[in-house]
């Protein structure tokens, strides 16, 4: 209902599909029955002025309205055109170390040393030449050049 109204003042097709909504909510939640919520749908349809509507929702909550997330409530907006923000730089980064400094061939050079690692165990303690060495040079390579990079 407006918040000024006149008990006489006869109310629209839209204040009255609004009340009927409250009565559905409130039947939803189990706030009315639905004897009671027949007879106040019956009465909404009866009566024509604010004054009689009034009592149909007085002893209901009042409506519920749409309320902005948390989430968004502590968002900062967006920079304004032409201005750019600092870019941080993410902790996921600088967690993962050696991972993110030979990229991909970190993980084949790792591969590789555990497959040496593996047939000098087959061999009873006889540990063949170290040939993951090949790899670790280009590798190490790798690293110190991306060392002093900025990210």
């Amino acid at each position: 209902m407006p918040s000024q109204y006149q008990p006489h003042q006869r109310f629209t097709e839209a204040d009255r599909d609004k009340i009927a909504g409250r009565l559905r909510d409130a039947f939803a939640d189990g706030r009315l029955d639905q004897p009671e919520f027949s007879t106040r749908l019956d009465q909404l349809y009866a009566v024509q002025t604010y004054g009689e509507l009034e009592p149909l929702v007085r002893d209901l909550p009042p409506v519920r309205t749409y309320q902005t997330p948390a989430v968004v409530q502590n968002a900062t907006p967006a920079p304004a055109p032409g201005e750019f923000p600092e870019r941080q730089r993410g902790k996921q980064a600088d967690s993962h170390g050696l991972r993110n400094l030979g990229g991909g061939f970190t993980g084949i050079v790792v591969i590789n040393v555990v497959i040496w690692f593996v047939i000098g165990l087959a061999h009873g303690g006889q540990w063949p030449h170290f040939w993951p060495v090949w790899l670790l040079i280009p590798w190490a390579f790798i690293v110190m050049g991306q060392l002093g990079k900025r990210r």
